[in-house]
């Protein structure tokens, strides 16, 4: 019953892989209903990544899926019932994850046209669904993305630790989305390298910042299971490793996210984590 929304200041800060990583771990470790979802206009990335576990779950794969430019031609028509995002997703994993396809539109636009009726759609995705993880296009310059930002419980505002980025976010706020200044956010450093200088440690102390802040840190077994279209192996691998193995730092730090998401969506993750999962 929580929209959960991950957005960059900029491109090339990780927005998509983060949402993908975060939504994989519940996905793998939670008995929680998750939906996934990009509503990005020209971009399906989110969809590749997850690409073999969609072929071994769904057959058909996303030709035949209704996905979100089905959804929205049932709220034009007042047809979009409560299980009607649902029956239009894919499963990743049943019970627990799906995945909506995006918009097949040509014309941005016209995308951008029908954000009333795309942010209706998640809403009455949470009707169904107990978290509602969406990747949104980084910047503001969409109605798409100023209205999910608005209407999302929790926002996930991604940075890195390149000093231009982060003066940006911490000395130019006022050039931020509305919604980066009234909704509740949380920070997460993607592709975080813990020998930088800029330590998530010393960036606060820096900005003098004292909210909540996460890393993903780069991890090269991630990326090439993400490019294979299997990010979902790559969490089913590393579900239980020993304490010096090179993938442990990340999926610790995952789970750290993966956590506060779900407190913070009212979930009690002590009983709905699945028994035997965990490092």
């Amino acid at each position: 019953m929580t929209i959960i929304s991950f957005w960059g200041i900029q491109h090339g800060l990780g927005v998509t892989s983060s949402t993908a990583a975060v939504a994989a771990l519940i996905g793998m470790e939670y008995q929680v209903r998750t939906l996934l979802s990009q509503p990005q206009w020209a971009d399906n990335t989110l969809q590749r990544i997850f690409q073999k576990t969609v072929q071994s779950q769904n057959p058909q794969g996303f030709q035949t899926s209704g996905g979100l430019d089905a959804l929205e031609r049932a709220v034009r028509s007042g047809k979009i019932e409560r299980d009607a995002v649902k029956n239009n997703s894919l499963i990743l994993m049943p019970d627990r994850l799906d995945i909506l396809k995006g918009t097949d539109k040509s014309d941005r636009i016209q995308f951008d046209n029908a954000s009333e009726e795309i942010n209706l759609i998640y809403k009455k995705a949470t009707e169904y669904y107990d978290l509602v993880l969406l990747d949104l296009h980084s910047g503001g310059n969409s109605p798409v993305i100023r209205d999910a930002l608005n209407q999302s419980d929790l926002n996930v505002v991604c940075l890195s630790q390149n000093i231009n980025v982060l003066e940006r976010f911490f000395l130019q706020r006022e050039s931020m989305p509305e919604a980066i200044k009234e909704k509740p956010f949380i920070l997460l450093i993607s592709q975080y390298d813990e020998d930088s200088k800029f330590k998530i440690r010393n960036i606060c102390n820096k900005f003098r910042y004292k909210g909540p802040v996460f890393s993903l840190p780069y991890n090269t077994s991630f990326k090439d299971h993400s490019n294979d279209g299997d990010l979902q192996g790559f969490f089913r691998r590393n579900q239980q490793l020993p304490k010096f193995h090179p993938n442990r730092f990340f999926i610790e730090e995952a789970r750290k996210l993966a956590i506060h998401i779900l407190n913070a969506a009212g979930v009690n993750t002590s009983i709905k984590q699945i028994s035997g999962k965990g490092a």
